[in-house]
């Protein structure tokens, strides 16, 4: 996702670091593309890809054409082109946030307990595609990093948030400076994480993301509600803005 801009009159904005997307894009996702030997292989399934304390590794099935090429290549390690791709996960224009393409080899290791092989991944290059503008991660960086507290569980609260709670939505336009909120057609819960929620305002031909920060980065997931609140409070406090859809 491209970075937001700061609501007007809400807390200064901190966002995630580059390492720090990319890592929690790859624990929240559900299906990854590998390119390697000139085929392309997609894996899907919860928990793709293992951070432990030998580095980071692929979860992937034992008779897959992947997981077999990676164990005739040996200690040399498969040459492998990684890609992932993060969408918003409601309806929005330009609805992928980010993408990220990491190159490396891929060595085989050992079976887990519910059948699927550990590839261990030796990154050598971390892109990350926000809308056009990419940018070089450090790889270590990333095995450093750690996946954002709400990375596995956004999606499900930013479509609770619309479907049961447009009012505090709503609500949130009252840390919203007039001037972005002018022309406004359609109000869209686009990004939750450990710093603060993104909401897209959508015009007739553009957009534009505004984050609304926390007054501190989230501990854990139990705290979002709290946060939440504490940001509808401060914009029911905030001077009278209008916003309808």
């Amino acid at each position: 996702m491209r970075p937001a801009e700061s609501a007007v009159d809400a807390v200064p904005s901190v966002e995630p670091t580059d390492a720090e997307r990319v890592r929690s894009v790859l624990q929240a996702a559900t299906s990854l593309t590998a390119a390697a030997n000139g085929g392309r292989h997609d894996l899907h399934g919860c928990d793709l890809l293992v951070a432990d304390a030998a580095g980071l590794a692929v979860r992937a099935p034992a008779e897959c054409r992947l997981t077999r090429e990676t164990a005739i290549a040996g200690s040399a390690g498969l040459p492998v082109l990684l890609e992932w791709t993060d969408l918003a996960p409601l309806p929005a224009g330009s609805r992928v946030r980010a993408q990220v393409c990491v190159a490396g080899r891929l060595r085989a290791s050992r079976p887990t307990r519910d059948g699927l092989r550990l590839l261990r991944l030796d990154v050598r290059q971390v892109v990350l595609d926000t809308g056009g503008a990419e940018v070089l991660v450090d790889p270590a960086e990333l095995v450093r990093a750690e996946p954002d507290p709400l990375a596995t569980v956004e999606a499900a609260l930013l479509l609770h948030l619309d479907e049961d709670h447009q009012d505090h939505v709503a609500a949130l336009t009252g840390l919203i400076g007039p001037r972005l909120l002018r022309g406004a057609r359609r109000l869209v819960p686009y990004a939750l994480d450990r710093y603060g929620i993104v909401l897209r305002l959508e015009y007739a031909d553009a957009h534009r993301d505004v984050r609304l920060a926390f007054g501190e980065p989230l501990p854990d997931a139990e705290q979002v509600g709290h946060r939440l609140h504490a940001l509808i409070a401060a914009a029911v406090a905030a001077p009278s803005r209008t916003w309808s859809s």
